[in-house]
């Protein structure tokens, strides 16, 4: 039972990071996609560096 707990845990920890940046507004297209990619290959690291990279306010609309 504690194997299956374990498992969970880990599971949501990796999984968490991806949520992330699909409900993000920081970036979108293209760029989003690059973001899952690395996310879902690095994901702890990959996180720390979309926030650190990408703006905060996001992407400007064009007119």
């Amino acid at each position: 039972m504690t194997e299956i707990a374990f498992l969970i845990i880990v599971l949501c920890a990796y999984i968490f990071p991806i949520m992330i940046i699909l409900n993000s507004k920081r970036s979108q297209g293209h760029e989003k996609n690059g973001w899952l990619v690395g996310a879902i290959f690095f994901s702890w690291i990959a996180l720390i560096l979309y926030f650190s990279i990408v703006p905060k306010q996001g992407h400007a609309k064009k007119k």
